[in-house]
């Protein structure tokens, strides 16, 4: 078993990245199908009722999953980096080979996920502090408007990028 034959470690480590970025995605995915269904012109009332409530409660666990899963996603890009660099004796050969390409793009976009925080820190207060008295389906649709642009512009690519490293290392 020590020689790689059922388990490799450094075969793990390779394949945490896409394993980690299709857990964001698939937490990205159910958030938007979950919450859009307050938008829905039924629900409305109810919605605008609840809706601080049920996303505060939801928010406060949920960052942490998104946290937890792309600081997973940037640490064992970066070893895996850093493992690729080892196995080809170092230098800037790693970032001219096709794992090393497709596992920086993956950092980067994994990355870039934060750069959408900005744009979804408003709506997020707007709804949990129901600074809209009564309508905080408002700010919903602003924030899953960010969240599905993120994951169509970062997100995604990021896992793809990851799944390409995974393929070709």
């Amino acid at each position: 078993m020590a020689s790689g034959l059922f388990f490799s470690p450094q075969k793990l480590l390779h394949l945490t990245p896409l394993i980690t970025a299709t857990s964001s995605l698939t937490y990205a995915h159910d958030e938007n199908f979950y919450l859009s269904n307050f938008l829905y012109p039924a629900h409305q009332p109810l919605s605008n009722q609840i809706l601080p409530s049920y996303f505060s409660r939801m928010f406060n666990t949920g960052v942490w999953i998104v946290i937890g899963t792309h600081a997973v996603n940037i640490g064992s890009a970066i070893a895996t980096l850093v493992s690729l660099k080892n196995q080809t004796g170092g230098g800037s050969g790693i970032l001219n080979s096709q794992a090393g390409k497709w596992y920086t793009a993956g950092l980067i976009l994994s990355i870039a996920h934060f750069a959408f925080v900005p744009f979804v820190a408003y709506p997020v207060r707007d709804i949990v502090e129901d600074r809209s008295e009564g309508k905080s389906t408002g700010g919903l649709k602003r924030w899953l408007d960010v969240h599905r642009v993120r994951v169509l512009l970062v997100d995604l690519p990021c896992w793809m990028c990851f799944l390409a490293a995974a393929l070709v290392v």
